[in-house]
């Protein structure tokens, strides 16, 4: 006889679908607590650390199939350990909600996202999508799984729950919203209107294309400070250095341009600077480091001037500055003013974190249903700012380059 799945009980899944990580909050929907939270590394990297490489796999035969497997199984295994931890069965979660890039959409859901491989750069799909989970492979096979709608082009609807989760949507001021992440997203918007970019950042301050770079898990350098008898580090569980994390690569560049190694154009100069070293291992970073470090901070400096005049609106106009992504509680302020990822014109007092600012958008959905007509009020607002058709971006993105 076949087991009958157990009664819900009142559970739920947020998930935050991520280029590089997918995060997970397991919710007790009653009480509107979190259970537990978990992450793992998108398995789709073995494919392309980045949403256009992963674009030009899924147009290869069997390709979209391959990474849509993966991104299952990575969910299934968050879904699984998550119930076993609650000590539930994962067939008594009854809704999932998730969040991403328009990649991570169509990949995720199983849709041909060649469309946008490739000009106008549109989605096949794009708007609020609920299906059965057990359809989908999924181990919550009773849920009701919906993903978020995109905006527009790349930017997807992990911005559209970080626009939810800060609620700059409900302020009469602008405020700016800065996902640093593999697809960064950039928000400048208000109770009026809401101007959204995305720009191809690179996984630079997630750990990839740096040598020694690493995601902020035990050994990666967080914190770095210069000191008379030399660096003092701070790595994720106190332990020996490993490798180099995003907010420990920020604290470094600033301290190479104090100590004039780098120059403002990047040119470092020596071969390479060395961190420390553990036995025979030596951690540094080199001139192919800086640059790429250089690249993705000036993909969204840029992105938010040209945001900015977009908008028709001063840097003093400005309320507050949200910054969101794998490490955005764990940046140097100033040390990220200092090398350009945060503009030089904001005030340090008008910088906030927004805590996984696209899983907390994730979850305010799937915890307060009124905040559907909230989301439709939202994309009504957007105006969408393809960044590669504006005649200065190329000049302001040059600009930006320098430190």
């Amino acid at each position: 006889m076949r087991k009958r799945p157990p009664r819900f009980a009142g559970y739920g899944v947020a998930l935050d679908i991520g280029t590089t990580d997918i995060k997970a909050s397991l919710l007790d929907l009653r009480s509107k607590r979190e259970l537990a939270r978990a992450n793992a590394p998108n398995e789709q990297k073995a494919f392309g650390r980045d949403v256009i490489t992963r674009l030009y796999f899924a147009g290869k035969e069997k390709g979209l199939d391959e990474l849509n497997r993966r991104v299952i199984s990575v969910v299934n295994r968050l879904i699984n350990g998550l119930a076993k931890g609650a000590s539930l069965d994962p067939r008594q979660i009854e809704e999932i909600v998730a969040v991403g890039n328009s990649v991570m959409y169509h990949l995720t859901l199983k849709i041909d996202p060649q469309s946008l491989a490739r000009a106008p750069f549109l989605p096949a799909e794009s708007g609020l999508k609920t299906m059965n989970a057990g359809r989908m492979g999924l181990s919550a096979r009773e849920a009701a799984f919906t993903f978020l709608p995109n905006i527009s082009g790349f930017v997807g609807s992990d911005a559209l729950a970080s626009i939810l989760a800060s609620g700059i949507y409900k302020d009469s001021r602008f405020n700016i919203i800065m996902d640093i992440g593999t697809n960064g997203e950039i928000v400048l918007g208000s109770s009026e209107r809401i101007f959204v970019a995305s720009c191809a950042s690179g996984p630079a301050f997630e750990g990839g294309y740096i040598k020694y770079g690493m995601p902020a898990v035990e050994g990666a350098i967080i914190r770095a400070k210069a000191g008379k008898k030399g660096l003092s580090l701070k790595t994720v569980g106190g332990g020996a250095p490993r490798g180099i994390g995003g907010s420990g690569l920020i604290d470094l560049l600033s301290i190479l341009l104090d100590k004039q190694i780098i120059t403002a154009s990047g040119r470092m100069s020596c071969k390479k600077f060395e961190i420390c070293s553990t036995g025979a291992r030596k951690i540094f970073i080199d001139q192919d480091d800086v640059r790429q470090a250089q690249l993705a901070k000036a993909a969204l400096a840029s992105g938010i001037e040209m945001l900015i005049r977009k908008a028709n609106v001063e840097f003093d106009d400005i309320k507050s500055m949200y910054i969101t992504g794998t490490f955005g509680l764990g940046i140097d302020k100033v040390n990220a003013k200092k090398i350009g990822l945060i503009p030089k014109m904001m005030p340090a007092g008008r910088i906030r974190f927004l805590k996984d600012g696209a899983l907390s958008g994730a979850k305010k959905f799937l915890l307060e249903k009124p905040r559907r007509g909230d989301v439709e009020g939202i994309l009504s607002k957007c105006v969408h700012v393809e960044l590669h058709k504006e005649k200065d971006f190329e000049s302001l993105f040059t600009s930006a380059m320098s430190f």
